[in-house]
């Protein structure tokens, strides 16, 4: 997705000068970099409670940046459906939607040390990260969550809008909440040079810190693997059973890499629950065959882009040994974040973590689910279209039959209705039938807007991004909507947005 999203600086850049894109993207890579908390942070924030991270590898809690960003542990959810094709199923959501009520999604936990380590190279006295920029496409939640959890303590960001996605209103509303909050300028896609030399300025010119692409960096990697230990921690008090299989979309491999890294340190510290099934083998079937003991949970990572696709089908691209110098591959991300936990003191998982690749990671490379980049396929569309009608959302625990007060699923085409199609198409099979399935559900329950005129910004824009954003349509029929820059109005799409403190 990273290369492709940037492909439109010039198809003959990306072909002719592979290794001065890989050398970008690594500088962008390593842009945030990690730091020690201030001694604000120290203060102010309870990290050796409140961050799973430190909770189990309390070593690390002054020597890595944290900030909570007003997060707090996201809760479990039974869900029942009927599938397109009738058939009802029943799986668990990890409702990481509900993160913050800011802006939520995987984005808070891969900000929490992100921004934290600027914040603190920043009281430093370093002078790149009082220009933040921010890397995404048009409907990127990157790019919005970085804008809304960075504007109280941090200087004002500049997104950068790599290439436009799909035509869709989801994409839409993002790009409008990040209009409406303060920034320090902006650049898109309908400006490829000049968005080239502020990459290059900040990446090779010191002249500002990159926030990158999905958040992939060793800092926004550790952020996510707190999440699986606080799921470790949630069944072992009972908030699910133990998950057989955890399904989720694979885009910069942020979120991925760290689910991965944190099942080799939930098994290294012996966690309950991601390590044992009925017999002790490991394989969930109960004929104890696997020797090594331990449950192979497997992850399913669905490529949210035509081009991952094709790329892992035919090149392994997440998984072939010369993808460990590639950014934003599954490899890569194992290798560097691997490195900085060790650095920090933390244990060596580099070798466990590429084991779970090569034997507990299946990544999909069926190019009908995945479609289009930036919008649903006809499968993701169903599938998504399933939940809106007859989703419900339940308590684990006790009966299991409280329908739980919480927001309905955002099930949006760019990224997380690609990974709940083969969910359910999963649940609904004999092969799987009686095995736990977990959702990780990534994208935010809230579209938030700020202070600033996000209507008037857009109609600022260049023709080319205001008919990208005319374009969009609502996939959903939760959240009807439209935008018209020519001869529409804010009303027509601002009920889908909640106002911020």
């Amino acid at each position: 997705m990273v290369v492709v999203g940037m492909a439109k600086l010039g198809a003959g850049v990306i072909i002719a000068a592979p290794a001065a894109i890989v050398a970008l993207l690594t500088r962008m890579h390593g842009s945030v970099g990690l730091a020690a908390p201030t001694g604000a942070m120290l203060a102010e924030e309870n990290a050796a409670e409140a961050c799973a991270l430190f909770r189990h590898l309390p070593q690390l809690a002054e020597k890595l940046a944290w900030r909570s960003l007003g997060a707090s542990v996201t809760p479990i959810h039974r869900c029942t459906l009927d599938t397109p094709s009738g058939a009802p199923v029943e799986f668990f959501v990890k409702r990481e939607d509900l993160a913050s009520s800011l802006y939520g999604g995987n984005k808070v936990r891969t900000l929490q040390h992100q921004l934290a380590v600027i914040e603190s190279r920043l009281a430093q006295g370093d002078a790149r990260c009082a220009n933040i920029h921010v890397c995404g496409t048009g409907g990127s939640n990157q790019v919005v969550a970085t804008a809304v959890h960075a504007r109280h303590r941090l200087p004002e960001v500049t997104p950068v809008w790599l290439d436009k996605d799909k035509a869709d209103l989801d994409n839409t509303l993002n790009m409008l909440s990040t209009l409406s909050m303060p920034l320090a300028g902006s650049y898109h896609w309908g400006e490829p040079l000049a968005m080239l030399r502020r990459l290059l300025g900040a990446a090779f010119g010191g002249d500002g810190v990159i926030v990158t692409m999905g958040g992939n960096c060793p800092a926004g990697v550790l952020g996510q693997v707190g999440g699986v230990l606080e799921l470790a921690e949630q069944v072992a008090a009972g908030a699910m059973p133990p998950p057989d299989r955890i399904y989720l979309p694979l885009g910069s491999s942020c979120t991925a890499g760290g689910l991965i890294i944190g099942l080799a340190l939930a098994r290294h510290l012996g966690l309950g629950g991601l390590d044992s099934d009925s017999d002790g083998d490991g394989d969930g079937d109960g004929d104890g065959d696997d020797a090594r003991g331990g449950r192979r949970v497997r992850i399913v990572g669905v490529p949210v882009h035509e081009a991952l696709v094709l790329l892992q089908a035919r090149l392994g691209l997440h998984t072939a040994w010369a993808s460990q110098w590639v950014p934003f591959t599954l490899r890569h991300t194992l290798r560097t974040s691997c490195e900085e936990l060790r650095a920090l003191g933390g244990p060596d998982l580099l070798e466990p973590s590429l084991r779970i690749l090569r034997e507990e990671v299946d990544i999909l490379t069926d190019a009908e689910l995945v479609g289009t980049y930036g919008g649903h396929s006809e499968r993701s569309r169903a599938a998504a279209a399933a939940y809106d009608a007859t989703g419900r959302l339940y308590d684990y625990g006790g009966d299991g039959a409280a329908v739980v007060d919480a927001p309905p699923l955002w099930l949006c085409g760019h990224f997380v209705a690609k990974a709940f199609a083969p969910l359910l198409d999963d649940a609904a099979s004999e092969e799987l039938r009686g095995k736990t399935l977990l959702f990780w559900q990534t994208k935010s329950a809230v579209q938030p807007r700020g202070e600033q005129d996000e209507w008037a910004a857009m109609r600022a824009m260049p023709p080319s991004v205001r008919a990208w954003a005319d374009d969009g349509s609502a996939e959903s029929a939760l959240r009807p909507g439209s935008v018209d820059t020519a001869g529409g109005a804010a009303d027509d799409y601002r009920h889908l947005m909640t106002p911020l403190p």
